[in-house]
């Protein structure tokens, strides 16, 4: 008889368990829903400035520069990504929603290291926006080391 109880204990734990994990999973997902552009909401990235001169540099050095944006849709602005065009530039980003109205930002760290000559350089970043691919440059000359 207590092997039963054991038993069915144990059973009614288990679905409570997945019960649990479903309504956890269908909250995440109404959740991103939410942010899901439609045809009457959605986010806008609106940039201060997408391609920018960093001027001259000394092989060697780095430089840090922060690309500003506004949120000019009417649904909160969430970037799920942001990819350099090569490794010498490391980007990071705004990571919480950007509501509407309110300011993002994408900063890009470029190290010289190895780097010689006039340069151009992409980060893009993927959003909910539309299109998904919002890219942003900077152009910069690194002169040799002496």
């Amino acid at each position: 008889m207590k092997k039963i109880i054991i038993f069915a204990l144990g059973i009614s734990v288990f679905f409570a368990c997945q019960n649990k994990q479903k309504s956890d999973n269908q909250s995440t997902a109404e959740a991103v829903a939410a942010l899901q552009p439609t045809s009457d909401k959605f986010p806008v990235m609106k940039a201060d400035s997408q391609s920018v001169d960093l001027g001259v540099i000394t092989e060697g050095d780095t430089i840090v520069h922060i690309y500003k944006f506004t949120n000019t849709g009417n649904m909160p602005l969430v970037l799920s990504n942001v990819n350099a065009s090569c490794g010498c530039t490391t980007p990071s980003y705004s990571t919480t929603p950007v509501e509407p109205g309110e300011q993002g930002f994408i900063k890009v760290k470029f190290d010289s290291k190895g780097k010689e000559g006039k340069l151009s350089k992409t980060v893009t970043a993927f959003a909910n926006t539309n299109p998904a691919e919002n890219t942003f440059s900077f152009k910069i000359e690194v002169l040799k080391k002496k």
